[in-house]
């Protein structure tokens, strides 16, 4: 109960602000399963803002999940509050098994988890290769993934005058194919390729990156008939 009047109090301000402030277009929220919907929202990564952006983005309804480094948990007021706000400590470059657990139990609660497949920022704003974090809890906890796709906060949410430009879109939901169980190297990385391609196709074309070239010989397939 504190956790959520503690995040009213974060979001309800931060959407009045958003709307005096920036021009901040959201779309795709009917694409978002009904509250209390396990969902692994996966979105690209430009900036340590992005957080907050796609939270700033969903309804008060849809309070997400997300990860943050455990070694930040050991400041304990910080800790106390990455709690409250359901964040789940996460060991980087190692095998953490005890967060994956915690991660698939809050999925199975139904909490919808944001989780950036790139892994870290593009420096460019761009694009760049994805990993299989995404689709690998998707499918050890059974849920469906919601590619995400963020732009215009590559380079912070400064200029507050200029009214600058911030853009969120939602694209549908999908079950990734085969992503259930032990899941083949050469597999992971198809299931990976379709969901940032999903992600490409929600950006405009100047921010596809690596995927651009994939993305545009999968359109002009299937403008031709054939399959994908």
């Amino acid at each position: 109960m504190l956790g959520a009047i503690m995040y009213f109090l974060l979001w309800a301000p931060l959407n009045l602000v958003r709307r005096i402030y920036w021009r901040w277009s959201v779309e795709g929220l009917e694409h978002l399963p009904p509250p209390g919907t396990g969902v692994v929202l996966a979105a690209n990564h430009m900036s340590w803002l992005d957080i907050i952006v796609v939270a700033a983005s969903l309804p008060l309804s849809h309070r997400p999940t997300w990860m943050a480094k455990a070694e930040l948990f050991e400041n304990p007021v910080l800790g106390w509050w990455f709690r409250q706000m359901k964040v789940i400590p996460i060991r980087r470059g190692k095998s953490d098994l005890n967060a994956l657990n915690e991660l698939e139990k809050a999925l199975s609660k139904g909490a919808l988890l944001i989780v950036f497949p790139e892994g870290h920022r593009s420096k460019t704003g761009g694009l760049i290769e994805g990993r299989g974090g995404a689709v690998r809890l998707a499918g050890s906890s059974g849920t469906l993934i919601m590619p995400t796709a963020l732009w215009g906060c590559e380079r912070g949410l400064g200029g507050l005058m200029r009214r600058k430009p911030v853009h969120v879109r939602f694209g549908p939901t999908y079950a990734p194919e085969g992503a259930a169980g032990t899941i083949p190297a050469d597999k992971m990385r198809m299931l990976t390729t379709e969901l940032m391609l999903r992600i490409a196709e929600l950006l405009p074309e100047s921010y596809r990156g690596v995927y651009r070239e994939l993305h545009d010989e999968r359109m002009g397939r299937m403008s031709l008939g054939s399959p994908e």
